[in-house]
C-alpha cells in the first residue's frame, strides 16, 4: 500500500482498514493455539470489540513514535457520527483510533507493533482474573 499517505488519509478510513487487519491477526493468533471453533469465537470476540480495543489503545499509545501518536489523536477526534450502546463515546473513539493505528502499522510494515498490540490484548492481567 505504497500509495497511502498516513498524514492525508482519513482516520476513519484507516480505521475501516485496521478493523479487518486486527480481526485477521487476532484470529490467526488464536488459531495458532489450537482451539476449537467455539473457543476460537469466544476468544476473538473478547479482543474484537470497542471496550477491549480502547483498553489496548491506552496501553500502547505511550509506547509509540510521534507519527503514530499523531495518527491516533487525529483518528480519535475524527468525524464519527454514530456510536453503539455497548460502550461509551470515549471508548468508541479510542477503538476507532486503535483500528487506525493498526492500519498505520500495516501500511508502514510495522508487524512488530501489530504483534505487540495482539500481545497486549491476549495476555491475562492479574486484575482481570
Amino acid at each position: 500500500m505504497d500509495n497511502v499517505d498516513l498524514r492525508e488519509t482519513s482516520g476513519v478510513v484507516l480505521a475501516y482498514l485496521g478493523d479487518s487487519i486486527w480481526e485477521l491477526n487476532i484470529r490467526k493468533y488464536w488459531i495458532s493455539k489450537g482451539l476449537n471453533l467455539q473457543n476460537l469465537n469466544k476468544r476473538v470476540k473478547n479482543c474484537v470489540n470497542a471496550k477491549k480495543q480502547s483498553q489496548v489503545y491506552r496501553e500502547i499509545f505511550p509506547m509509540l513514535e510521534e507519527k503514530f501518536q499523531r495518527l491516533g489523536k487525529r483518528a480519535k477526534n475524527g468525524n464519527i457520527k454514530t456510536f453503539p450502546k455497548s460502550c461509551t463515546v470515549q471508548e468508541y473513539r479510542e477503538a476507532t483510533a486503535f483500528e487506525a493505528l493498526i492500519a498505520g502499522f500495516y501500511i508502514e510494515n510495522r508487524e512488530d507493533l501489530i504483534e505487540l498490540a495482539v500481545k497486549l490484548c491476549v495476555e491475562e492481567k492479574k486484575d482481570e482474573v
